[in-house]
C-alpha cells in the first residue's frame, strides 16, 4: 500500500490502484495517519516534475468526478471516502478549486545558514538559494499559474512562457516577469528589500506602488519609512554572492552588519557611538567566520565588537564609547 501512495504522489498510479487506495483511506484513523506519514516521506525525498503534477491533476480529477456523480446515492461511509478524497493533495498552502475545494502540496526549499542551493522549478526555471532562505511553491504550478514565494535571497533565471507570467512574492511586495534574470534580497531580519535587474524586465509591486524596471536598474524599498528608490547601479555586484563573496562597492557599516547577520544566521547588534561612519566598499570571503569578517571591516571602517551571550555587539570607534 506504500508502494501504491507513492506512486499517487508521484502521479503514475492506476484507476485501479486508486480505487484501493480509497478504500484503505476510508478504512479508519490509523490508515489515514499512515498516509499521512507516507506523504511526508516522499515530500522530503521529491520535487515532482511538470509532468508528474500534470499526471496527478488528471488522476485526482477522474477520482473526484466519478465520486461527485454518485454522491446522491452513496452509503454513509462512501460518502466519508469522497470527504478524504481531499487528503490526497496533502498538508500546506492555499486551497485550490478543481472540483470540490481541494487543500494543495506546497514544496518548500530552505538553505541553511552560510549554505547556497540550486533549484530548478517544473517550468525549467532556476532559482539560487542564498544562505538562510527559503522558497515554496504549491502543486498548482504550472497548472494554472508560476507563483513562487520568497524568504531571504534568490536568484532567478526565469523560463519565458507566452501566457503564463512568472510572479515571486516576498512579504506584501511580488515583482511579476515574463522571462528575464534578476536577483531579489528580502531576509525577513533587515529593513530593506531590494531587487537588481540583470535582463529583461519586471514590475515591482505592493498595495502603494507599481514600478516597473529595466536592466541595470536596482531598487530598494525601505520598510521602516516605506520609501523607495531606483536608480542604476552595479547589479552585477548583488549577484556576488554567487560566488561566494560580498561585494559592495559602496554600503553603510549597518546594512553591512545586517547582510552579515541574515546570511550567517548569527545575531549581530549595531551600537551607535555618536558618530555616523561614511559609506565604504568592500570585498568578503562570506565562507570566512564572523570574527574574522569582523577583522577585515576593522581595516577599512574602524570598530570595536566583542561577543557575548550569543550576540556580537559591534561600533564604530569612539574613545567615549565604552563596549
Amino acid at each position: 500500500m506504500k508502494d501504491i501512495a507513492f506512486k499517487y504522489f508521484s502521479g503514475e498510479i492506476t484507476p485501479e490502484a486508486a480505487k484501493r487506495l480509497r478504500d484503505f483511506l476510508a478504512d479508519g484513523k490509523e490508515n489515514r495517519l499512515l498516509f499521512r506519514q507516507w506523504e511526508k516521506e516522499w515530500k522530503n525525498n521529491n520535487i515532482p516534475t511538470f509532468h508528474q503534477v500534470i499526471s496527478y491533476k488528471k488522476i485526482f480529477r477522474r477520482i473526484i468526478s466519478r465520486k461527485i456523480l454518485r454522491v446522491s446515492l452513496v452509503t454513509t461511509a462512501a460518502a466519508a471516502a469522497i470527504a478524504l478524497v481531499a487528503l490526497f493533495a496533502g498538508r500546506g498552502g492555499r486551497e485550490t478549486f478543481i472540483s470540490p475545494v481541494v487543500e494543495a502540496h506546497v514544496f518548500t526549499v530552505e538553505t541553511r545558514r552560510c549554505e547556497q542551493t540550486k533549484v530548478i522549478l517544473p517550468d525549467s526555471t532556476v532559482v539560487w538559494l542564498n544562505a538562510s532562505s527559503r522558497l515554496s511553491y504549491s502543486d498548482t504550478y504550472m497548472v494554472s499559474e508560476r507563483n513562487v514565494q520568497l524568504e531571504g535571497e534568490g536568484f532567478f533565471d526565469v523560463a519565458h512562457i507566452d501566457g503564463c507570467p512568472f510572479t515571486v512574492s516576498f512579504g506584501n511586495n511580488a515583482i511579476t516577469v515574463h522571462g528575464t534574470r534578476f536577483n531579489v534580497s528580502a531576509y525577513p531580519s533587515e529593513n530593506v528589500v531590494e531587487a537588481a535587474l540583470l535582463e529583461g524586465g519586471i514590475e515591482f509591486s505592493n498595495k502603494n506602488v507599481n514600478v516597473n524596471m529595466e536592466p541595470g536598474e536596482i531598487l530598494a524599498l525601505n520598510l521602516d519609512s516605506n520609501k523607495l528608490v531606483k536608480y542604476y547601479g552595479d547589479v552585477k555586484s548583488r549577484t556576488s554572492w554567487l560566488g561566494g563573496s560580498l561585494d559592495y562597492s559602496s554600503i553603510s557599516l549597518e546594512r553591512l552588519l545586517a547582510r552579515i547577520s541574515s546570511i550567517y544566521g548569527e545575531k549581530i547588534t549595531y551600537v551607535p557611538s555618536g558618530i555616523t561612519p561614511s559609506s565604504f566598499g568592500i570585498i568578503l570571503n562570506i565562507k570566512e567566520t564572523i570574527p574574522n569578517i569582523l577583522d577585515a571591516i576593522n581595516y577599512i571602517s574602524p570598530i570595536k565588537w566583542k561577543y557575548e551571550d550569543g550576540v556580537y555587539y559591534v561600533c564604530p570607534v569612539n574613545p567615549n564609547t565604552n563596549l
